[in-house]
């Protein structure tokens, strides 16, 4: 069976190629993925395989086939949407669209699935059971995963786990990588806007400065980490963004700070983001000022069933030799709203190595396309041999 999915994924290869570099040129940003949508839902109708477009009132596109033996329901998921940059690859079929690239590979993770649905049309005779195609929208803080999690199609197909991979320039090109338990943080967010009262700058003394206040929070807010979790449990408060103010002699009304809060795991997360609100209210009392804090709940931390990744391994090891399956030691304080599918189902999000290359969000991101084969062939052995 093995030598027939790699005889496979190299028939099919040069088509998804295409497809790829089709997308990759059109790319969209979250929620509006309307043409990657289109194409995908072309590829599968053409396949003979049953779709279902639009889903959950949005651009998503889900599909089924049925294979010809009895087994489980099981699923695999790709994001569509691509990110607010402007292209420097220089490729021939870099974007077309102004100021908006595929730097995060969600080009490769459609066309992989899709390549996937190829294969097991092809081997249909072979497939147990069922599988379900996700393709999702808004991956990129469009909570694409979460609307589609709540949308009720988990159960409705009575799907028993779900697989998702992603690109990663730490993973060396030709492996992948995997890693049981806890794999990304949860990722919230918070703005704070501190209220003082301006005035001329050559007089401070006659208005509260809430430049001053924000500052001092900026600086307690590092004093949650390090003195109030445990340093065995990773807990990082960062500031991105600060605004305040018009210009150098005047004291504003108002400065604004925008940053992320990222746990493992539920212990710290409640108690991190109430201790961000409390400080920055006390802090800003004390200089006779006053701190609205907003505090948004995001993407939650993702583990990775154990039973489902060990699955994922051997289909691994199978198809890319067992040299070339690598165990992740440490999770990332990165999110990913996989996590949402995963709070309700088993599943497992693995990693498909692209290294050397430029990072993932970078302008100039432009991973090997052989990592379709290894993404395609990865999944089918899954899908065929490790029902």
């Amino acid at each position: 069976m093995i030598d027939r999915i790699k005889a496979d994924v190299d028939e099919i290869f040069p088509k998804i190629r295409d497809i790829r570099r089709e997308i990759h040129r059109h790319p969209e940003l979250r929620m509006k993925e309307f043409n990657t949508a289109r194409i995908v839902r072309e590829e599968l109708e053409g396949l003979g395989i049953e779709v279902f477009s639009e889903y959950a009132g949005t651009t998503a596109v889900l599909a089924r086939i049925k294979g010809r033996k009895p087994g489980p329901v099981r699923a695999f998921r790709a994001d569509m949407d691509a990110l607010p940059i402007k292209e420097e690859t220089g490729l021939p079929y870099a974007s077309e669209i102004d100021g908006v690239m595929h730097a995060c590979g969600h080009d490769f993770n459609t066309s992989i699935v899709l390549g996937l649905a190829h294969i097991l049309k092809m081997e249909e005779e072979n497939l147990e059971g069922e599988v379900i195609f996700v393709f999702q929208p808004g991956e990129e803080g469009g909570f694409g995963g979460r609307i589609l999690a709540e949308s009720g199609f988990i159960e409705r197909f009575g799907i028993s786990y779900i697989v998702a991979q992603h690109l990663y320039p730490d993973v060396p090109l030709g492996k992948i990588g995997y890693r049981k338990g806890l794999t990304t943080a949860n990722a919230d967010g918070f703005t704070i806007t501190v209220k003082g009262k301006g005035g001329h700058g050559a007089r401070p003394d006659r208005g509260v400065d809430p430049i001053v206040v924000a500052c001092h929070i900026v600086v307690s807010l590092s004093a949650i980490c390090a003195r109030e979790v445990s340093p065995l449990d990773p807990t990082v408060i960062t500031v991105g963004s600060i605004h305040a103010g018009t210009a150098g002699n005047i004291v504003p009304d108002t400065a604004t700070l925008v940053g992320t809060i990222r746990t493992l795991g539920e212990k710290n997360r409640q108690f991190v983001a109430e201790r961000v609100e409390k400080l920055a209210k006390n802090i800003a009392s004390g200089f006779r000022a006053e701190a609205d804090v907003q505090i948004g709940y995001g993407y939650p931390s993702l583990a990775n069933d154990p039973e489902i990744t060990d699955k994922l391994k051997k289909a691994g090891e199978v198809f890319l030799g067992e040299e070339n399956v690598l165990e992740i030691t440490e999770p990332t304080m990165g999110a990913e709203d996989f996590a949402f599918y995963l709070k309700r189902i088993p599943g497992t999000f693995y990693r498909l190595g692209v290294g050397p290359c430029e990072p993932l969000h970078s302008a100039r991101f432009s991973p090997s396309e052989e990592v379709l084969k290894i993404g395609i062939g990865v999944n089918a052995t899954l899908a065929l041999m490790f029902s």
